[in-house]
């Protein structure tokens, strides 16, 4: 599965599975052809679902997904409203066509930790205006090609399973593309360079355990590249959402690279100009741009960094932006906006209570299955849903959206239980001592949550969690991070206990997350009977089977316990009325994937 890990709201994706602070592309990733995959609801503000039982997932490469603090509104056990369009709408200027020029001002959550589209966890709708890929997932969660000719399918031939059991797929690519430097031609040169940097050693990139399983990339001659599998996947449409420049990296060490990862260069229709740190990153209108002279119709974006959601709302409320990501706490506060529409974006996400085995602490206290478990149950999700986020989310007991073909209802669940959970804790010798705090063979049951400083809600929510952990004799501190220094002790292991997000892309896969050796898996933990469903599943193209390994994989995952769901994720979107051609999307990739058409009308 492509996911991308989630901090804060801005953009970001769990590409194959990334991490998100906007929208963390925590990248996770899609599967074009074997499923449309969840469909996530786009909806005015007062289309509410019926408010019956708020039941329980990604948050997904998850672009990640794209960091703001991007939470995910999912239809409630009642029936659900009708999907309205993702575009309110047209004004009476959009009648008269597009309207060219302007700055499109963004207000976007924490600062990017760098612009590289494989190793930032937070970037992915400011990749998405510069760095193209192959192929892009929609507003119906469908996968489009960009860079690609087309999306390869077995239908038109361009998928084939080779005698010798291996899957081939061949990619036919755009002509006549530039790089932004309007001297070197994009060629299958650059795929497959991309394919070598990503399964490299010390490649760093988010979702590199979805690439590994091909074996070979080839040039069959500058406009087709040729990828052979070992083995059948059912992931391969969700990858190479990004194509990096050879002329321009061959030879450096890309992860340290500044001279890209500062100011990357890309085919998109806008060409970056300038990241002042702490403050914006700026692009501009590409007037080369490939798909015609009349695109992109904005001269200008600019993304201003704004990680304090009640300052980003005033800058909404006073007009300096047109875009914005809100939390759902402040959708009573922008609904009824004059001059804005509102969007609430289901996203294929969810946030989520883990524990890292990694440090011999960590090893020790969450070793034990008993722990873990109560844990679990001392986490009031309804107070979360219903009290923090004001019913604008729903609850998550498994790890795909109760709108998807792959949600398991089936999977053992944590409600809240204290007494239950106090007496696992004294069962396994976890004994409240003179101060209040559990204790067992010296070592205080005292533990430290790892938090970004531009995750708002997160503030919140671990407020709850303290004060139900306090009463049970479990100590909570809170070391708060920005959000780059929280990405990479994340990264590292070097933490005890977390709630983050992920974002998938539109068929997922959660290998990459879970499994022993998973490039996002930095909990330690380790099932080789889970693993075996969750790599069938990447194998099997046959829907009916592949849901079958997905379900169980769920059902171990939730016994296992070792990650808990929280709720399922809903992103508030403001845009200035005056945004026309906006159509979101609440995968991994992000909303931003058809900026080129977007235009600011009179």
């Amino acid at each position: 599965m492509h996911s991308r890990r989630c901090a804060a709201p801005r953009c970001t994706r769990v590409r194959n599975s990334r991490k998100s602070s906007h929208h963390a592309r925590a990248r996770p990733c899609s599967y074009h052809r074997f499923s449309p995959g969840p469909r996530r609801t786009i909806r005015k503000v007062g289309e509410y679902p019926a408010a019956a039982g708020r039941e329980s997932i990604l948050i997904t490469r998850v672009r990640l997904l794209v960091a703001f603090l991007v939470v995910t509104i999912l239809a409630s056990c009642g029936p659900g409203p009708t999907a309205v369009p993702s575009q309110p709408a047209a004004s009476a200027s959009a009648s008269a066509g597009p309207t060219k020029g302007g700055v499109l001002r963004i207000g976007y959550g924490a600062e990017v930790d760098n612009l590289n589209a494989f190793t930032s966890q937070f970037l992915t709708d400011i990749e998405l205006t510069m760095v193209e890929g192959l192929i892009v997932s929609n507003d119906k969660n469908e996968y489009i090609p960009v860079l690609a000719k087309q999306v390869p399918t077995v239908a038109n031939g361009l998928v084939k399973t080779r005698s010798d059991g291996k899957l081939e797929l061949t990619w036919p690519l755009q002509q006549g593309v530039m790089w932004h430097d309007q001297v070197h031609e994009f060629t299958a040169d650059d795929v497959c360079f991309t394919w070598k940097y990503i399964v490299g050693t010390g490649s760093e990139v988010y979702n590199r355990n979805s690439y590994l399983p091909i074996s070979d990339c080839r040039v069959q001659d500058k406009y087709t590249a040729v990828m052979v599998w070992d083995k059948p996947s059912a992931i391969y449409n969700g990858l190479f959402e990004a194509v990096l420049p050879k002329y321009m990296l061959e030879g450096k060490d890309i992860v340290k690279y500044d001279g890209y990862n500062r100011s990357p260069v890309g085919t998109g229709p806008f060409i970056f100009v300038e990241w002042k740190s702490g403050e914006y990153v700026r692009v501009k209108r590409n007037p080369n741009y490939w798909r015609g002279k009349d695109y992109p119709y904005v001269d200008e974006i600019v993304f201003r960094f704004i990680p304090d959601i009640n300052t980003r709302l005033n800058a909404v409320k006073s007009g300096e932006v047109d875009f914005a990501q809100m939390t759902p706490t402040q959708v009573k506060d922008v609904k009824d906006l004059a001059n804005y529409n509102l969007t609430l974006v289901q996203q294929n996400s969810w946030q989520h209570f883990d524990m890292s085995i990694k440090t011999e602490r960590g090893a020790k206290i969450f070793g034990d299955k008993s722990v873990r478990q109560a844990l679990f149950m001392l986490i009031d999700k309804k107070t979360i849903v219903d009290g923090v986020l004001e019913g604008t989310v729903q609850v998550a007991d498994t790890v795909a959206p109760t709108t998807s073909p792959y949600y398991n209802p089936n999977v053992k669940k944590y409600p809240y239980d204290p007494t239950a959970a106090k007496k696992l804790l004294d069962d396994a010798g976890w004994k409240v001592g003179a101060d209040g705090i559990r204790e067992k063979a010296g070592e205080k049951l005292s533990l430290t949550a790892l938090l970004s400083s531009a995750d708002a809600i997160g503030k919140l929510y671990w407020q709850v969690i303290q004060q139900n952990m306090k009463a049970a004799g479990v100590d909570i501190k809170i070391d708060t991070k920005d959000a780059a220094a929280r990405s990479q002790v994340w990264r590292s292991g070097q933490w005890e206990v977390q709630i983050s997000r992920w974002v998938l892309p539109a068929d997922p896969s959660v290998t990459g997350l879970y499994s022993c050796k998973g490039s996002n898996n930095m909990t330690g933990f380790c099932d080789p009977v889970m693993d075996e469903q969750m790599i069938k599943s990447d194998e099997e193209l046959d829907p009916a089977k592949r849901k079958a390994l997905l379900f169980k994989a769920q059902e171990l995952l939730a016994e296992n316990a070792f990650s808990l769901p929280v709720y399922y994720n809903v992103n508030p979107i403001v845009t200035s009325k005056k945004l026309v051609n906006f159509k979101a999307s609440g995968t991994n990739l992000g909303s931003f994937w058809n900026v080129y058409e977007w235009y600011l009308g009179k």
